[in-house]
């Protein structure tokens, strides 16, 4: 696509994501905010097709027919009672914007216009929005404030702290392996939260996925299905999941450290390649800091769906003509910062660790064992057993 095609593009989304942004304003403004509201109030204030998504996102069984009454009589009680068992999953961005409402006696006009993040809670009915003096304005019925008020303590700031880490922890081990099964995850962030679980009575798999689902219907980086948690630039879960699981590879072991970091909004691996490439294109193209970032980052996603060599040079070449002298350098660097990355069909490990042969023990990666014992059932008796041990299964883990 040539420059002026691209630009056109971008100027035609920017134009929908307005118009869309205005309707979503309007939509707000139309609806004034009941007095001193109670959970019926608030939802009266639905559609009755606002009303079904509410009903379908707490999981309450309605029926077509039913007039919006019918309707708000069935999700009021339901609401109250997912909001109790919601808010003990949710993390400290979310509690930060509960805890702003109540602090303005539950009604407050200070939320960005264009934050629309706020219509998940909408969505499950915790908090609404509306009009108040021309300006919208987003409110908690009364039985929804007392229910945070009644929970808001010392011990439940702690357990969000513990949910933020959760979370933030899946997104910087997804960042590294693109793609995990749920039970592999969970073993993954129990291995790296091991110190904090200790203190957190309860914490099992159900608690771990009503984290993650409420952590994504909130922030974008990670996407989840029936089967698989993905980093959000995967582009098809399981082609990388099949890709990665169909090599006789154990996960890259990660620090503490590098998946806390990873799990950062828009977090680069600032490698000595990636800074080496991005330079480069500063210096040869003029772009700024972050036209430079952006065209690197793209040829990492491109790199990670599976996309050849080849494709990340022409990606390159379509961004402008070089002189010939320079082609050889680019092409040194691409392949440099190529050879650098921790691939999602490699486990995370780079192509210069997998040529080296320098991988790590798998006894060190509680990942590959968390497969193994689900993918026990596969393994014949007198096959050699997964662990490595050179025994027949029957005669090692099987027993186990």
């Amino acid at each position: 696509m040539e420059t002026g095609e691209q630009n056109d593009v971008l100027a035609e989304m920017s134009r929908e994501l307005q118009e869309a942004a205005a309707a979503r304003k309007a939509k707000l403004l139309k609806k004034s905010v009941p007095q001193e509201p109670t959970l019926a109030d608030a939802l009266n204030t639905l559609t009755k097709a606002d009303l079904e998504d509410v009903a379908f996102n707490i999981g309450v069984d309605v029926k077509s027919s039913w007039k919006k009454a019918e309707l708000v009589a069935a999700i009021g009680p339901a609401v109250q009672s997912f909001a109790g068992r919601w808010f003990v999953t949710i993390v400290d961005e979310q509690y930060n914007a509960f805890k702003h409402i109540v602090e303005k006696g539950g009604i407050t006009t200070e939320f960005r216009e264009d934050e629309m993040r706020l219509d998940y809670f909408q969505g499950i009915g915790v908090v609404f929005g509306g009009s108040v003096d021309g300006k919208v304005a987003w409110y908690m019925p009364q039985e929804i404030l007392e229910e945070f008020r009644r929970l808001d303590s010392e011990s439940f700031r702690k357990a969000i702290e513990f949910n933020t880490d959760v979370l933030r922890i899946s997104t910087g081990i997804l960042f590294y392996y693109g793609v995990l099964d749920h039970d592999e995850l969970f073993a993954a962030v129990k291995k790296h939260l091991a110190a904090e679980i200790e203190n957190e009575a309860g914490f099992g798999f159900s608690a771990f996925m009503g984290i993650l689902l409420t952590g994504c219907c909130w922030q974008y980086q990670i996407k989840m299905d029936q089967h698989y948690a993905a980093y959000y630039t995967v582009a098809d879960p399981k082609k990388i999941h099949d890709m990665a699981h169909s090599r006789e590879l154990t996960y890259a072991k990660l620090s503490y450290g590098q998946v806390y970091d990873a799990g950062d909004e828009n977090y680069i691996e600032a490698t000595d390649a990636y800074k080496a490439l991005a330079q480069f294109l500063m210096q040869e193209y003029g772009f700024d800091v972050m036209n430079a970032a952006g065209v690197v980052g793209q040829l990492a996603v491109l790199w990670q769906n599976d996309g050849s060599v080849q494709a990340g040079l022409d990606y390159i070449a379509s961004l402008g003509r070089l002189s010939p002298e320079k082609n050889g350098e680019l092409e040194a660097l691409v392949m440099g910062y190529h050879h650098s990355i921790r691939f999602w069909i490699y486990k995370g490990h780079t192509t210069g660790e997998l040529i080296s042969g320098k991988l790590d023990p798998e006894e060190e990666n509680v990942v590959s064992l968390a497969a193994h014992r689900r993918n026990k059932n596969k393994v014949g008796r007198n096959a050699p057993c997964p662990c490595g041990s050179g025994k027949k299964y029957k005669f090692c883990c099987m027993r186990k």
